[in-house]
């Protein structure tokens, strides 16, 4: 994705970042503002934040609401207000936190927007380069990787995929499907719009498949089983066969490679994430979100048409 697509329609952008799910212990004040967002609200947004800050203090809840304002900021063309948030989000957190990771991987995420309007995308890469070399947790290696792959990953070849593990079908090395066009669907074993996108994928690979296109799917370990349960490896394993099993019918024939690495390196930090990988092993599409089955047919249908 280039940085003139990723500037494009900045409240729609909004929007859409305001209807990613709220993780589980998300509080009323992280809702509002995300609601007021939404609605291009900046100034209500902020009045919430001052005003639980006072009463409350500079608290986890308090500092991933500062990181929505910082998004919010910066998509909505103030870029002086976004620069203060993630300042103040620097000062608070001045290193990873594991129970901090939400609002300090905002504050990357932003200053690295920040840094491409500003300086361009060689100093926003170098930048967040540094900050993924740094980084400890997959989850917030992910993240940043995802903004550094929606500045540079298209037109560029496409990283391997750790084939050690898999459920399904026995996976190939990208090197041997050269040749033939790549649609990667990258998923976490627990998510809604993953499991939504599936009677799409189904009917993609049924009509494609058959015209030389590869699907295959990816995901890790994330650690917690059933309801949120610890569980081994082994177990997590077995989830993962049974919901594509389950939530994925018609898509038996896939692969499904079971490697952080790999997740890391395409930066499934939200998923779904798509990637679309030509004859030639570069990618031409990186998406991490949900995308229309017409336009995924499109691209699948440009790169098929190309000579091998």
């Amino acid at each position: 994705m280039s940085p003139a697509r990723s500037s494009l329609f900045p409240v729609a952008a909004l929007v859409a970042a305001s209807l990613l799910p709220c993780p589980a212990f998300a509080g009323d004040l992280v809702r509002g503002v995300r609601g007021k967002l939404s609605a291009g609200d900046l100034a209500s947004g902020q009045a919430a934040v001052e005003a639980y800050r006072k009463k409350t203090g500079a608290d986890a809840e308090y500092l991933d609401a500062v990181g929505w304002l910082a998004r919010g900021a910066q998509i909505l063309g103030r870029p002086d207000l976004a620069a203060r948030y993630v300042a103040e989000l620097r000062r608070e957190i001045p290193a990873e936190k594991p129970e901090l990771l939400i609002p300090y991987g905002a504050a990357i995420e932003v200053e690295g927007k920040l840094r491409l309007a500003r300086d361009g995308r060689g100093a926003a890469v170098a930048y967040l380069e540094g900050e993924a070399a740094r980084a400890k947790d997959v989850a917030l290696r992910s993240r940043i990787r995802k903004s550094i792959d929606l500045l540079t990953l298209e037109g560029q070849p496409a990283p391997p995929l750790g084939l050690a593990d898999h459920v399904g079908p026995t996976p190939r090395p990208l090197a041997e499907l050269k040749g033939r066009p790549v649609l990667l669907f990258l998923f976490a074993r627990w998510c809604g719009d993953c499991k939504a996108e599936a009677p799409a994928l189904a009917r993609l690979t049924s009509t494609y498949a058959p015209k030389g296109l590869a699907v295959v799917a990816a995901t890790r370990l994330y650690g917690p089983g059933e309801d949120g349960k610890p569980a081994t490896p082994a177990e997590e394993k077995e989830l993962v066969e049974k919901t594509w099993r389950e939530s994925y019918p018609g898509l038996e024939s896939v692969p499904v490679v079971l490697d952080t690495e790999s997740m890391v390196s395409y930066g499934a930090s939200a998923t779904p994430t798509y990637a679309l990988i030509d004859r030639k092993g570069v990618v031409r599409l990186y998406a991490p979100t949900r995308l229309a089955e017409s336009d995924l047919s499109r691209r699948i249908e440009e790169v098929l048409a190309e000579a091998p």
